[in-house]
């Protein structure tokens, strides 16, 4: 005897079967249209525009509608739109690391301060990771990315007027928050406004606009930090200083993105999903327009299939419970064969990124340090031999230098702020970000072009050891050249092992464990990048040879276990 329960269980997979049939049937005859036009020797970027009257007639799925839309304006437009984007995403997290070595006294800040403050964008991806997905599936995909990009916007320069420590510490955190929603729905709305063939292209060229973004950042401080600006502003509060006004310019693509956002249409998938055929109807025709320059009344698809949601129906025909399904998406993870991976992917994860971000977020700061060294002249200055001894002997410098100076200022009956001097940085220092910025660029390129010649196993296996090996260099390093050279080969590799081990997550997990998997990866990502922001100060002020130490044993856990990882396993589909 059948159940109700069942009945609508194999109603359901009935209905599915049909539309996966009706797919598979409007894909054929759109490959065979395809290849009629490019036989006579005509273009083949719309081949839907022969269908019969009685087939443009016929409802019509996403997958469909969106081919018919073509490939051209629009998708430009959307491509050139991802440099604000980018930039955007990148700006807010990467801003700090560039103005702590000048904002120092500005702010007041103590070394382990600098650290909480890199870290705080990272507590707000946290705090926010899987609230937005959530919300763009309510509220739609546009109105989430210009809201958020419009509040990092004002958030952004409340940042550049921050007066104090905890000031900047709570805009940054608020800061992680918002960024964090274009973080997780920017990959769905353009996986949504591109067909099958061109949506890896469109993920591609996203990596190579924060690639970009990596190279415009550091550039923008090497032209406007070392500026020798302070215009008063507030009477005897505050002063417009060379990294206010870094952080200013900062926030212009935010601005830029939100308002570009706001000329976005709403993603047609996810307008079909609400039931609304009629809306997403009208946006197919507008990017069918755009595309081709004709009358939007003149793309072939007149209707859409109406998606109905499928429904969680537990045994008592009541619908399961938000919790009740996000546990039972979860739960396979921390059984076999799967436990075993999530958790080998996450301590990978969580060492890579504490290695990568640490080290990444400090560097204007290390090589001021060094600038100092090799540029100052002070009473009993140490020799040194390697860059570390460089930095550990700037930062028992600027100790004494910081103790003395409070001292007189206590004597004169002055604040310690009017007798704190932050150190001096050159030009030089940010040139040598540009440099390394360059270099990772580069590696992005090299990233997806070996992967696909040997696959993402191999480079996992030869990539930690190398940077594990830069990472050694770096504790020996002579002066801040060879360190630059050092820095620019441990970059490289780092970002080619990361992008591997992304590829690499995915495939280990099956199709409806695959989001959840990919969410645990990043968010365990960011509490790596946290941690290490806020370990690696208070371990400089111990010792600078302990935290490429540090590194080398995260890069070693990383080494070992990728021979964990198994190759993709035949339940994989």
């Amino acid at each position: 005897m059948v159940t109700c329960e069942e009945h609508l269980l194999r109603r359901e997979q009935l209905l599915r079967r049909e539309h996966l049939l009706r797919r598979e049937l409007d894909m054929e005859r759109l490959a065979l249209l395809s290849e009629s036009w490019e036989e006579e020797g005509r273009s083949c970027w719309f081949g839907t525009l022969s269908i019969e009257k009685k087939d443009r007639d016929a409802p019509a799925n996403y997958e469909t509608a969106i081919i018919a839309c073509g490939f051209g304006k629009f998708h430009y437009l959307l491509m050139a739109a991802l440099i604000p984007f980018c930039c955007s995403q990148l700006f807010s997290s990467g801003s700090t690391a560039f103005v702590l070595p000048v904002a120092g006294c500005d702010l007041e800040l103590e070394d382990y301060q600098k650290g909480t403050l890199n870290g705080a964008t990272y507590l707000g991806n946290i705090v926010s990771g899987l609230l937005w997905g959530g919300m763009a599936d309510m509220f739609g995909r546009k109105m989430i990315l210009a809201m958020c990009f419009l509040v990092d916007f004002i958030v952004s320069l409340a940042c550049a007027f921050a007066n104090s420590y905890w000031q900047m510490l709570v805009l940054k955190i608020l800061a992680g928050v918002v960024i964090a929603g274009p973080n997780s729905v920017l990959y769905a709305y353009l996986a949504e406004t591109h067909d099958d063939k061109h949506r890896s292209m469109a993920i591609m060229m996203t990596g190579m606009c924060f690639a970009v973004a990596q190279i415009v950042q550091p550039v923008l401080a090497f032209a406007l930090l070392p500026l020798d600006l302070r215009v008063p502003m507030i009477e005897g509060a505050m002063d417009l200083t060379s990294w206010r006004l870094f952080l200013l310019v900062c926030a212009l693509p935010s601005l830029w993105a939100g308002l570009w956002c706001l000329r976005l249409p709403e993603s047609p998938k996810f307008l079909m999903s609400q039931g609304k055929q009629e809306e997403a109807l009208r946006i197919f025709r507008g990017i069918y327009a755009t595309n081709t320059g004709q009358d939007p009344d003149t793309y072939p698809i007149k209707s859409l299939d109406i998606c109905v949601p499928s429904k969680h129906v537990q045994l008592d025909g009541s619908e399961e419970g938000g919790l009740r399904r996000a546990w039972r998406q979860f739960s396979p993870l921390f059984h076999k064969p799967y436990l075993s991976r999530i958790a080998t992917v996450v301590c990978i994860q969580v060492s890579l990124m504490i290695c990568i971000n640490s080290l990444r977020l400090w560097t204007p700061q290390l090589f001021a340090y060094m600038e100092q060294y090799e540029t100052g002249v002070w009473e009993d200055k140490p020799a040194a031999s390697t860059a570390c001894q460089m930095i550990s002997a700037s930062i028992d410098h600027q100790g004494s230098q910081s103790d003395l100076e409070a001292a007189a200022a206590s004597a004169a009956g002055l604040n310690a702020t009017a007798a704190c001097v932050d150190i001096p940085v050159s030009a030089d220092v940010y040139l040598r970000s540009v440099v390394i910025g360059v270099v990772g660029t580069s590696s992005f390129l090299v990233s997806g072009w070996a992967s696909k010649l040997w696959g993402n196993r191999p480079l996992l296996l030869w990539s930690f050891p190398l940077a594990l090996v830069a990472a050694l260099g770096l504790l020996w390093a002579p002066d801040s050249d060879i360190f630059t050279v050092l820095l620019s080969a441990f970059t490289p590799f780092t970002a080619i092992g990361l992008t591997a081990l992304s590829a690499t997550g995915v495939d280990l997990f099956p199709t409806s464990l695959r989001s959840v998997a990919v969410s645990m990866q990043l968010i365990s990502g960011r509490m790596g990048s946290l941690c290490g922001n806020i370990i690696l100060p208070l371990v400089l002020k111990l010792s600078c040879e302990a935290v490429f130490i540090l590194v080398t044993v995260g890069l070693a856990i990383c080494s070992v276990l990728v021979w964990f990882l198994p190759k993709k396993p035949k339940e994989v589909k």
